[in-house]
């Protein structure tokens, strides 16, 4: 099989497909499989063209090359609209996608008939989605990160820090949803020193966590009244909560905005998937920030990419199963791994999520049928 790993276009995403250590693997599993790496590919994050080359893979010049030549093209972030273009029938595309987001997106994998391969709706065998997991972890840590960066006031906050110091006190931060990215935030944050809050609407799965058992963090129902509790003199809101292949609720209204300190912030992880706070919208890298109501807004979707070289470790470590087993096997026989049928996101023409094809009154197409 050709397999093509392209540059990322998404702004300052620095993340790779495959790490060359893994291209490796991938070779090593058929000698016969042409690797095609666009040039400078992990330059930025310490992969060069040589350990790619060194690897088994083919440096070409330019993406439209890698893109037109592969018949299996692995890629981390969505396809922007300018490598529409590229999408065909023939090709199996695996990346994340986050396409309950983009009806642009959809139907252009519709428009295509691309077979596409979703790793963030991959169940897994025990349910942990073990592609997505990772990138979460990676996104709540560094969530915490920016919240105490943001406070800074050379960077748009009121100039707190986020521990406070003998006589000052922390900042209070409340963590929307208590799920990989959520707790993985808290643990970052307590490790700072904040006052840390946790709202989520299954307190009983969150219970069992070590910061909640160790009394480190406060967790409240995610109700109305809880909401009111924890945001009264909040610094700053980390917003964590995903539903799977569907829009995210708003869990927290801009009336709400109103309880938080003036010159609070917000970074919403889940922008990726329309956000859990009523007032973000997607932002960039180059422009992150915007202000509603004396409140900074953080809404980058791609935050992972600028820590790309932990990320593209852990992305394509988790990514191998599948892709090796669609290289030497074919896509089909991925999706009867365990736990691995919802990985299929679009097919000839339809779209393989139920909830992104009703949404979008798009064609949907059961990958369970495919697979008979």
């Amino acid at each position: 099989m050709i397999i093509g790993i392209p540059k990322e276009t998404m702004n300052h995403e620095h993340r790779v497909g495959l790490i060359p250590s893994d291209v490796a693997r991938l070779k090593q599993s058929n000698p016969k499989h042409q690797i095609l790496v666009q040039k400078s590919l992990g330059e930025e994050i310490g992969f060069t063209d040589e350990m790619y080359a060194q690897a088994g893979a083919e440096v070409l010049a330019n993406a439209s090359t890698v893109w037109e030549k592969s018949e299996l093209l692995v890629k981390c972030k969505e396809p922007l609209e300018d490598e529409y273009k590229y999408l065909r029938k023939d090709m199996v595309l695996y990346s994340f996608l986050d396409l309950a987001y983009s009806k642009e997106l959809a139907q252009a994998l519709v428009d295509s008939k691309v077979t596409s391969i979703c790793g963030e709706t991959i169940p897994g065998p025990k349910g942990n989605y073990p592609v997505l997991f990772p990138m979460s972890e990676v996104a709540g840590k560094l969530a915490a990160q920016l919240v105490a960066e943001y406070f800074c006031t050379n960077r748009g906050g009121r100039g707190i820090l986020i521990g406070g110091c003998a006589g000052v006190p922390p900042a209070r931060v409340v963590v929307v949803g208590g799920g990989v990215v959520g707790m993985n935030a808290a643990k970052t944050l307590v490790g700072m020193g904040a006052d840390v809050w946790v709202l989520d609407i299954d307190v009983h799965r969150v219970a069992t966590h070590p910061l909640v058992i160790e009394n480190k963090v406060k967790l409240l129902y995610a109700t109305q009244e809880g909401i009111q509790t924890a945001l009264k003199g909040a610094d700053a809101i980390v917003g964590a909560v995903l539903v799977t292949a569907t829009a995210t609720p708003k869990v927290i209204k801009r009336e709400h905005l109103k309880l938080m300190n003036k010159g609070g912030v917000i970074v919403d992880v889940a922008c990726d998937l329309g956000g859990c706070i009523e007032t973000i919208h997607q932002t960039n890298h180059d422009d992150p920030t915007y202000y509603v109501d004396g409140i900074l807004h953080y809404g980058v979707p791609n935050m992972p990419g600028v820590v790309a070289k932990t990320a593209s470790i852990c992305y394509s470590n988790e990514s191998m199963p599948y892709v090796l087993t669609i290289a030497n096997s074919g896509w089909k026989e991925m999706l009867k791994m365990p736990g691995a049928l919802m990985g299929l996101n679009a097919y000839d023409g339809k779209i393989g999520l139920k909830t992104v094809a009703d949404a979008f009154k798009l064609p949907y197409v059961d990958a369970a049928t495919l697979i008979k």
